[in-house]
């Protein structure tokens, strides 16, 4: 192999995928550079002096004080698999102990409740006894999640999502669903996959930046996020939910089993939640860029309180005004770029991360992705991404009807996985 030759057939250290080249080597540079798609690592590979070639990973820079501790592969499992145990043992701690309360004294209080109809379920027992009610939140995806796409209606989106699923080797979600809010997700609905995309988004990003927001929600469908935030990460917010809104009535055996779980299955979420959402960025940026990556997540943090005060101020009733999302379009487009960039940076400067927050902080995601090697860009990935659906006037009129037609909205940001 000559000195300049990129090296064939070296495989990952961790998983044994083959390695790619990511850009040639310069004439000054010891190695050759190289990524794991399967992992997304990167590494060098350096000549050692028996003549054979192996990978180095490329050096990390270092973590930020408050960060919590890093998550790779096994770490993540292992902390999913015990979050998991948590959830299947909090309903055997609950019967558990109400049936031990019970026959000790716990049936006055119930019975007591039973005769004044403030007992008439199980949920009511153990909120008598102390303990905590958990409740399903959402039951109708039609009005919760949006209407559902058909290829029909955007035949150029549903290619690009076709194209970014055939690059990450996972099938394309099962249904494409338009949200209200300006948030992309993906979520598990009685086994179908499905894929949320929020119109304003549309509005405001254009087509390469699209691609990066399906890069990353894609990621989560091809590493396996989704199945775990339909099952433990629903335990985990619907577990506490119901201690929050307990208010401090908890109390005996239940309501510290409920506290003790909900604080144990919380500081293991969180690390968790922040690992694949940094795994999914940096496949975001292997598949459209980390220009566009980066530009992309700092647009959905800078539209969302927008679209949020024009939802505020918006007249329904004012037959004068259009329709919601045909007003925050308008409203977009008119933004001088100097305030777009003035907001810009003052999310990137002044971010700040609320604690416990699934995501990792914004400046630190941008930095990351800012790393990466730009993509030539195709003619026409500049258009808007609204011109990947056919009629844009009216879907915006649609969900701009179902908003204020009384169903209800379930709030969402990008992009935490929902179940």
């Amino acid at each position: 192999m000559g000195d300049g030759a990129v090296p064939r057939g070296l495989k990952c250290p961790r998983c044994g995928f083959t390695l790619q080249p990511v850009e040639p080597a310069a004439d000054d540079d010891s190695g050759h550079r190289l990524v794991c798609h399967r992992c997304a690592e990167y590494f060098r590979a350096h000549r050692r002096r028996d003549g054979k070639d192996e990978p180095e990973r490329e050096p990390q820079p270092p973590k930020r004080q408050d960060d919590p501790k890093p998550v790779g592969d096994l770490s993540l499992r292992s902390r999913s698999l015990i979050l998991r145990c948590i959830a299947r043992a909090y309903p055997l701690g609950v019967f558990t102990a109400a049936s031990m309360m019970i026959p000790l004294g716990g049936f006055v209080p119930v019975l007591r409740g039973w005769m004044r109809d403030e007992v008439t379920d199980w949920g009511d027992v153990l909120e008598t006894l102390g303990g905590v009610r958990l409740r399903a939140e959402s039951s109708d995806p039609d009005a919760d999640l949006g209407p559902v796409l058909v290829r029909l209606d955007a035949p150029t989106l549903f290619s690009e999502v076709a194209a970014v699923s055939r690059k990450l080797n996972v099938k394309p979600p099962d249904q494409i669903r338009l949200a209200y809010l300006p948030c992309c997700g993906v979520v598990g609905w009685r086994r179908t996959r499905i894929l949320l995309i929020g119109l304003p988004l549309l509005q405001v990003l254009n087509i390469a930046e699209f691609r990066a927001v399906l890069a990353h929600e894609l990621a989560h469908l091809a590493l396996g996020d989704v199945a775990y935030v339909t099952g433990t990460s629903r335990f985990v917010e619907t577990l506490g939910r119901a201690v929050e809104r307990s208010n401090g009535r908890l109390h005996g055996p239940l309501g510290l089993w409920a506290k003790l779980c909900w604080s144990l299955a919380r500081r293991l979420d969180t690390p968790i939640a922040r690992g694949q959402e940094a795994r999914a960025d940096r496949t975001s940026a292997m598949i459209a860029g980390g220009g566009a990556a980066a530009s992309a997540l700092v647009k959905v943090a800078m539209v969302q309180p927008l679209f949020r005060e024009v939802l505020d101020q918006h007249d329904p009733e004012d037959i004068d005004l259009p329709n919601l999302y045909a007003h925050f379009r308008a409203f977009w487009r008119r933004l001088p770029n100097e305030l777009r960039e003035a907001m810009r940076l003052h999310i990137l400067v002044s971010s700040t991360q609320p604690k416990g927050s699934p995501h990792p902080p914004l400046p630190d995601r941008v930095s990351v992705l800012q790393t990466f090697p730009e993509h030539p860009e195709p003619p026409g990935d500049r258009n808007p991404a609204s011109t990947l659906i056919g009629d844009l006037e009216a879907f915006e009129q649609l969900l701009h009807n179902r908003l204020f037609g009384g169903l209800p909205l379930e709030t969402s940001v990008f992009h935490r996985n929902r179940g």
